[in-house]
């Protein structure tokens, strides 16, 4: 029975469980050895691990995870719509220093995406055909951008074109204190659109009207990600089909003759592996060629523990943290 599962005795008498509302009590609690190990669901914010990575006492584990982090548009109008909409969207993938992103946004605790536009390699589900993106090439973005006819006529440091400039578009992030990155990842991203003469606000919206906006299209730039391994690719693409599954929702991104949709369903209702992964090229090229959303990062998970702790093995995804194997620990003096 389950000849897979490999049943033996916990190494731990017992694990004491104490809640911790206030992630910076329960990393001083970490600190002063009050408690062992920060559960997952709780993880402790990113901006507290430069300090602990320099305490001794403490031991931070990582796993790479397949989650992207990405921005997608208001495609369907200006300045985003038609064939200069999609040299404008090429331009910023090109424009974003995605390592200065992971740096000063994660504190390393990400890993730029620069091969995928949504499915990450790191799965072995996904497609080689997928397995390309944009890397940082700042002068290609300006060349882009010239070429859709976007200059700085005025001196302003601000493109314009036909009497209209890429002026305080609306970027729209969610304001949710389990989401604290998406503020600092939006200010990095306003930075660097500024270095090419694009001009960014950042609007925080609560949970509520953030979650509003994908039924109104009121947003020039909005920030997403998918959900990562612990989620069927047939998933990871939903974005791409909301609207016909919905009907209320705005697709991610939506080409004008609809072919993306049309494969997006496709792969989602076929039982031909051949025929999936046929379906998943045509997504993935559609949204290379049209540029149809603007990756960012991958996440990388992360686990905070005394020194003490040893054994630890995380679950298979972020999503899935209840699968981490913490039975499977030991406390080592």
């Amino acid at each position: 029975w389950r000849d897979d599962l490999d049943f033996h005795k916990p190494k731990m008498d017992k694990i004491v469980l104490t809640l911790v509302v206030d992630p910076q009590t329960a990393v001083m609690a970490l600190e002063k050895g009050e408690v062992d190990y920060i559960c997952r669901y709780w993880n402790v914010p990113l901006d507290s691990l430069p300090a602990l990575e320099k305490n001794p006492t403490i031991s931070i584990k990582t796993n790479p995870e397949t989650r992207m982090y990405y921005l997608f548009t208001a495609y369907w109008k200006e300045p985003f719509n038609g064939t200069d909409g999609i040299l404008l969207r090429k331009a910023i993938c090109y424009a974003l220093n995605r390592t200065e992103i992971v740096e000063g946004a994660f504190n390393g605790y990400a890993k730029p995406a620069t091969d995928s536009m949504v499915l990450s390699p790191l799965r072995s589900d996904v497609p080689e055909c997928c397995h390309k993106g944009y890397d940082y090439e700042l002068e290609k973005a300006k060349q882009l951008l010239s070429e859709a006819g976007w200059n700085d006529t005025d001196g302003d440091g601000i493109l314009d074109k036909n009497g209209k400039a890429l002026k305080d578009l609306d970027f729209v992030i969610d304001s949710s204190s389990s989401l604290i990155w998406q503020k600092d990842l939006a200010v990095m991203v306003q930075s660097q659109l500024k270095k090419i003469g694009i001009d960014v606000s950042i609007r925080s919206l609560e949970t509520a009207a953030f979650t509003e906006t994908f039924k109104t299209g009121d947003y020039d730039l909005k920030m997403s990600y998918n959900m990562g391994r612990d989620n069927p690719l047939t998933q990871e693409i939903r974005g791409f089909n909301l609207n016909e599954v919905y009907g209320i929702y705005l697709n991610h991104y939506g080409n004008q003759n609809e072919t993306l949709e049309t494969a997006v369903t496709k792969a989602q209702k076929t039982t031909s592996k051949d025929e999936r992964s046929r379906y998943f090229c045509q997504v993935c090229n559609i949204l290379y060629e049209e540029a149809g959303i603007i990756p960012l990062v991958y996440e990388i998970q992360y686990a905070v523990m005394n020194n003490k702790v040893k054994g630890f093995q995380f679950g298979p995804s972020k999503m899935c943290y209840y699968l981490d194997h913490v039975e499977e620990c030991r406390i080592e003096d």
